[in-house]
């Protein structure tokens, strides 16, 4: 614990004399290029493989645990995807991939920018990693759609048993598909970690940076929540408000996210250097001198 909590006050430091401020700001801009294109896409592969409207009802209420209720011009485009379905072709297809790439590549850049990795990937295999990023994310929904499916199944059958009705009771039915949903944070963002970077790191290295950021994420979740309850009180009203507050949102949740890499790349190199920190860290990549 004690070389966890050293690696996260040096992520702090490591994040504040990086780039970290201004790659969070590329991920933000173009996840919002990047966000329809995206859910359009995952919606035409969903309505290929069922007609089913509940299973489409179950993207978009997955989709919303991730992001504060307020964004009605995402809702909106999302119920449309939901309700109506898009047939697309093969060049439609592809085209659409590659808008969703957007993102997908700048969070690839900021993650090896934060691990201060020298030889970066090509070209072509930088956008061939980030189009398995992305198929990556759709098969993450179809599988969270699932979990959630199970757990309030689950929910369902235990308390009806109980025979106890209330309104507390109703809040604490939902409390399992939280913990899903933030389980299922976690995963992901230790899926990122291990696998986006273009070093050698281990699962049991990127842990502890994946929780500690699902944790902050979840607090922040409720803040942000709290803070855009009403977009009346923005100098700005109405969908130019709630694309502002979006982007916002999106901004802080990538300033945590490279947060955790650069802690878990702390992490990583204290444990090479047996926990010993003294000026310049030796396993510090070249450029970037350990934050004290």
């Amino acid at each position: 614990m004690g070389l966890i909590a050293r690696a996260a006050w040096k992520g702090v430091g490591e994040f504040y004399s990086s780039e970290g401020l201004t790659h969070a700001a590329s991920i933000a801009f173009y996840a919002l290029l990047s966000i329809f294109p995206f859910f359009l896409l995952l919606f035409s592969v969903i309505g290929g493989l069922t007609e089913d409207p509940a299973a489409r009802d179950s993207v978009v209420s997955f989709v919303f645990r991730y992001f504060p209720r307020q964004f009605d011009f995402v809702s909106g485009q999302i119920d449309s995807f939901r309700t109506d379905r898009v047939g697309i072709g093969v060049g439609g297809g592809l085209a659409l991939a590659y808008a969703s790439l957007g993102v997908f590549n700048a969070m690839s850049s900021a993650v090896n920018h934060a691990w201060g990795v020298e030889k970066k990937r090509s070209f072509i295999r930088h956008r061939l990693f980030s189009f398995l990023m992305m198929v990556a994310a759709g098969a993450m929904f179809v599988l969270a759609i699932g979990i959630v499916a199970a757990v309030r199944v689950v929910e369902a059958r235990w308390f009806s048993s109980l025979q106890v009705k209330g309104a507390w009771l109703d809040r604490l039915q939902g409390l399992g598909t939280d913990w899903a949903a933030l389980g299922l944070l976690v995963v992901c963002v230790a899926l990122v970690y291990r696998f986006v970077p273009n070093v050698k790191v281990t699962f049991a290295e990127v842990w502890p940076g994946a929780i500690l950021t699902a944790v902050l994420w979840r607090i922040a979740f409720a803040l942000f929540s709290w803070y855009a309850a009403d977009l009346s009180q923005w100098s700005v009203h109405g969908s130019v408000a709630a694309v502002v507050v979006f982007l916002l949102w999106i901004y802080v949740s990538a300033v945590l996210l490279l947060y955790g890499v650069e802690m878990t790349a702390a992490y990583v190199r204290l444990r090479k250097a047996g926990g010993r920190t003294s000026g310049v860290n030796p396993a510090t990549p070249p450029g970037r001198a350990t934050a004290g």
